[in-house]
């Protein structure tokens, strides 16, 4: 068996929070963007446990689950199943119980809550290795990562986030952890508000409310992440609505929960790298390595290294073609559209 807990969430930003928490507790683990991925990886891998979004486009957690219960041949059909869930939807859980979860958390992850799933449903040989709290701070949060001597970035964004009356970054930092994981949620939310914008309101134009509720349902949790509290509300409000099918509602504030979550484009504008006019022109042939580097990442569906080359060339300054094309990558890379880098990069 192998010791890793499998994440399933199509949110970028709550699977790096979990994963961080997991982190506290010395847990390795793994990532799915969705019921498709988690379908490829658990035919190869067996896990500890799975950790599974309720509410996914194309599958949510529920026909997942019945997949890997029944549908394809893999390695966890015996695997502990926990769900992640709503709070504001307490059907969310029972419904998850009753479909063959072994439980179920609320979004976002309470660490004590989590550790208690820990305990109950690791096998021995890794429970006995869990890194828990000390008995006299086990109702505490975990412990920040020791700091660096230089932390200076950390603190110059801790003073610039406090100046967003939107943002309660107090309320994001006890959820992450630290500061430091908190600045690189943020930094999620920022980096993907193009994208995921983008896709709430195609759905809406579309009529889709199906995905659309789902969409938001997603921006409601990163919102909470990271404290930005009328967002969630405003989300909360509308994914409501489409639980609902009230469409009445969606028409009348959809435009306004869009404008409002962009408007953090702005607000948290200082997070940009783009804006240093003394970076030195690109060499052709370090672009070329890029490019070919970046096609071989994309094959492997590997974020971590497509990211460090995206964010690589940030560091010089590109012919206007090619700063579009990377550009578009990193929008592309937020959302793991794989199909669409390819394609852009067969394109340029």
């Amino acid at each position: 068996m192998d010791a890793k807990v499998l994440i399933v969430d199509d949110s970028e930003l709550d699977r790096f929070f979990i994963r961080k928490l997991l982190e506290y507790l010395g847990v390795d683990s793994e990532e799915a963007d969705g019921g498709r991925e988690c379908l490829k990886a658990v035919r190869n891998n067996e896990y500890a446990l799975i950790l599974m979004d309720y509410l996914m486009p194309t599958m949510n957690g529920i026909q997942t689950l019945s997949q890997i219960h029944g549908g394809i041949d893999n390695r966890n059909e015996s695997t502990p199943t926990v769900a992640l869930v709503s709070p504001d939807d307490p059907e969310e859980g029972k419904m998850c119980l009753e479909a063959g979860f072994s439980n179920y958390l609320d979004k976002p992850v309470d660490f004590k809550q989590l550790m208690a799933v820990l305990i109950m449903y690791l096998p021995d040989a890794i429970r006995n290795d869990l890194k828990l709290p000390a008995n006299s701070k086990k109702d505490e949060k975990p412990e920040a990562a020791p700091k660096k001597e230089d932390n200076s970035g950390t603190s110059d964004f801790i003073k610039a986030i406090s100046q967003i009356p939107e943002i309660d970054y107090k309320k994001g930092i006890s959820l992450c952890g630290s500061e430091e994981g908190y600045f690189t949620a943020v930094g999620i939310f920022y980096n993907s508000i193009d994208v995921k914008s983008e896709e709430i309101e195609n759905y809406y134009k579309n009529e889709d409310y199906k995905n659309y509720t789902i969409k938001v349902h997603a921006l409601k949790s990163s919102a909470n992440i990271v404290g930005a509290l009328a967002l969630w509300s405003d989300a909360k409000d509308l994914e409501e609505a489409g639980n609902n099918n009230n469409i009445e509602k969606i028409k009348n504030d959809t435009e306004k929960l869009l404008s409002d979550y962009r408007s953090f484009k702005d607000k948290l504008a200082f997070l940009s790298t783009d804006t240093d006019e003394e970076k030195p022109p690109v060499d052709e042939s370090a672009l070329n390595d890029a490019y070919a580097a970046l096609s071989e990442f994309i094959d492997a569906m590997d974020f971590d290294l497509a990211d460090m080359v995206i964010k690589s060339m940030k560091d010089f300054k590109l012919p206007d073609k090619d700063e579009k094309i990377f550009a578009e990558m990193e929008k592309f890379l937020t959302g793991l559209n794989w199909e669409d880098m390819k394609k852009l990069l067969n394109e340029k």
